[in-house]
């Protein structure tokens, strides 16, 4: 609308604030004109006004239709200035039905400033739609607009103040009729009391069958863990099995060619005297056919192969009884982190090594106090579900290290990632996201009580497509008296 003559009485300036401090941090009006003048005079004459010491904030529609979008985003918006005439010619009163009405907002407060009296009769607009004032652009000066925003926004703070007191007398309503009905359960309670008294010591055998049942479901886990990567354990043992074996064979066929050769000499040396040169010729020519000198030292590399082999099979052994130690499973003790994750990377290699490169930055660490068999179930938990995450090559990586206190490992992979929706359920029980029959949904649930039980914490970042990061803290010693059986 144009702007009349005496609206540049809007450039004068406004009274001082009152120095009083309002309960919220900004008003927020709303300028709503298809005139880009008068958004300008209205800024102009408002941006530098304090109510109750509090700023205006003032965000502006030029139309009905924006105006609306801005509501729908805005819930905090106290006071409107509202022209009629915009797209239509009653496009501002249908705004104010639409939020009277539709939205049912009676808190906001409305002002219409009208340059076209003609289009909205004063009186007629003031009973029939429900606006807070009503002014013509033409009579309102600085002082004016000034005096009808501090006063709607002083309104819409005591409405805002009465509807928070309703809503503190009907919680206090629910709270009385709460207290009554806590007292009648009080009452009962006490009636009850000798009752749960006498089924006390039913309550504590429960409570100790359902610790033994945790711990059959953490063994159970662990156990199905295992089984799990059994199949890959036993590959593992079979290779360096199979060459000792073959080794073994082709060392018997040797032992055999010597043990022929060691006769001839023998009956060489015991024969009589005219057959010697016989015996010994027969004798050279088993030694020239049997390649006695490779022998030797092909015999000798066929050992040292076997015995590595054994000792590759030691290893797998030794790392799968340091994972379980199913025989001291709640022992604490101080134990090597880095050896414990050694381990358990030994156990579940096969689960690795066809699709990750697994890199290790460990960090010098002291031993810690912790049940060790505990921390490697979390370890395999960690590296499976990261190698799971990798459909084909990608990287496995694990940090350790020390701040303080406390000692920290990390395990990264660069696979397929964990939905934002997910991430804060990934440590429920029984939560999966894998195929039915795949996985439990346990394996990171029990790896936070683990880690809860060792007064750690275990946190996870993760970005779809980009890959997964946890990382474990974990204090030198346990708060309390543990018992402390040796360590390594």
């Amino acid at each position: 609308m144009e702007l009349e003559s005496d609206f540049s009485a809007l450039f004068a300036p406004e009274p001082a604030p009152t120095g009083l401090v309002a309960a919220v941090p900004c008003w927020q009006v709303l300028l709503v004109d298809d005139d880009v003048d008068i958004h300008a005079a209205l800024r102009l004459s408002l941006q530098d006004m304090l109510v109750e010491g509090v700023p205006l904030q003032l965000l502006d529609a030029y139309s009905a239709a924006e105006a609306r979008e801005l509501l729908a985003r805005n819930t905090e918006i106290a006071l409107i200035l509202l022209d009629v005439v915009m797209e239509t010619s009653d496009a501002g009163l249908a705004l104010v039905q639409h939020i009277r009405q539709e939205k049912r907002n009676r808190t906001v407060r409305i002002v219409l400033l009208t340059g076209q009296p003609g289009y909205s009769p004063q009186r007629e607009i003031v009973m029939n739609y429900e606006i807070d004032d009503y002014r013509l652009k033409s009579d309102l000066s600085a002082d004016k607009l000034f005096t009808c925003v501090y006063a709607e926004l002083r309104t819409y703070q005591a409405l805002r103040m009465l509807e928070k007191k309703r809503l503190v007398e009907q919680l206090a309503d629910e709270l009385r009729g709460a207290n009554a009905q806590l007292k009648i359960e009080i009452a009962e309670h006490q009636r009850a009391q000798a009752i749960a008294d006498a089924r006390m010591h039913d309550l504590v055998v429960l409570n100790r069958k359902l610790e033994d049942a945790q711990n059959k479901l953490l063994q159970s886990e662990k156990l199905a863990s295992i089984g799990l990567l059994a199949a890959g354990v036993a590959h593992e043992m079979n290779n360096p099995i199979g060459f000792v074996n073959s080794n073994l064979g082709t060392l018997k066929h040797y032992a055999e060619s010597l043990l022929a050769i060691l006769d001839a000499y023998e009956a060489a040396e015991a024969g009589a005297e005219p057959r010697c040169a016989g015996l010994f010729s027969k004798a050279t020519a088993l030694k020239a056919a049997c390649e006695l000198e490779y022998l030797k030292d092909d015999l000798r590399q066929l050992f040292r192969e076997s015995q590595d082999g054994l000792d590759r099979v030691r290893k797998i052994i030794q790392s799968l009884k340091d994972f379980s130690r199913t025989d001291a499973a709640e022992t604490w003790r101080l134990d090597d982190i880095n050896q414990g994750l050694e381990s358990t990377l030994c156990v579940v290699w096969n689960e690795l090594k066809y699709k990750c490169e697994v890199r290790k930055e460990y960090g010098d660490l002291p031993a810690i106090e912790c049940v060790m068999s505990n921390l490697n179930q979390v370890f395999m938990n960690l590296l499976v579900n990261a190698a799971h995450a990798i459909h084909e090559q990608g990287v496995v990586t694990v940090r350790t290290g020390c701040a303080g206190d406390e000692v920290w490992v990390e395990i990264a992979d660069n696979g397929e990632g964990i939905a934002p929706e997910n991430l804060s359920h990934i440590f429920d029980p029984f939560f999966t996201t894998r195929a039915v029959g795949k996985g439990s949904g346990l394996g990171l649930s029990i790896s936070y009580g683990i880690i809860e039980k060792h007064h750690g914490r275990i946190e996870v970042e993760s970005e779809l497509g980009r890959g997964t990061r946890f990382r474990i803290g974990l204090p030198v010693r346990q708060p309390g008296e543990h018992l402390m059986e040796g360590g390594d």
